[in-house]
């Protein structure tokens, strides 16, 4: 029987765990950006929310910084944005290759760096 520091495991990333508002939109770089750019235009565009928040962590922060801008951009100073960044901590599932050594299935934890930014409105766009 081998000891679970020589198995060879396979990594399986979960995703984070987190609520969704109404108003929240959780960037990855799996959609389209033009899809997600506009969902949060239409939110905001509705008038009945005077804000949207856009989440994204590791390689989506990029993303959601350009997808603010861009909303910030075609508002026309209508909108405005505040940033937060964070570290988030991903829980991952450790699966033994071999399927003899299930017993030492396990997870381990890492740590990732995430942005959360508010896209609100300033003024009241013109007639």
């Amino acid at each position: 029987m081998a000891s679970a520091k020589a198995q060879k495991f396979r990594v399986k990333k979960n995703a984070p765990i987190h609520s969704r508002g109404i108003n929240e939109i959780y960037v990855d770089t799996s959609q389209p950006f033009n899809q997600q750019l506009e969902r949060a235009w239409r939110i905001l565009n509705e008038g009945k929310l005077d804000h949207v928040l856009v989440h994204g962590i590791g390689p989506a922060i990029q993303r959601v910084i350009n997808l603010a801008l861009q909303i910030k951009l075609r508002g026309n100073g209508m909108f405005d944005v505040s940033a937060t960044t964070h570290t988030v901590n991903l829980h991952d599932d450790l699966t033994p290759i071999d399927p003899r050594d299930s017993q030492f299935i396990t997870s381990q934890t890492r740590r990732n760096s995430s942005i959360s930014i508010k896209i609100f409105r300033t003024l009241e766009p013109l007639s």
